[in-house]
């Protein structure tokens, strides 16, 4: 049941933070093209941090999975 649950839950996360990473990509396409380097910058920080932060949610799942 907890191994559902926890899918349950990083898949809600997942698509979230995808959602997050589209909204980001096409902010930084309309950055891109009216040159506005510091909204340009942003999204990008905010595109990393989001992949990062999905690396680590799944990596935490993947020890709980196997490790619990």
């Amino acid at each position: 049941m907890f191994n559902i649950l926890m899918l349950v839950v990083f898949s809600l996360v997942t698509m979230f933070y995808a959602f997050y990473i589209v909204s980001h990509i096409r902010s930084a396409v309309a950055s891109a093209n009216i040159s506005d380097k510091k909204a340009l910058g942003k999204s990008f920080f905010a595109i990393g941090i989001s992949i990062v932060t999905l690396a680590i949610l799944w990596f935490q799942a993947a020890f709980v999975y196997f490790y619990h």
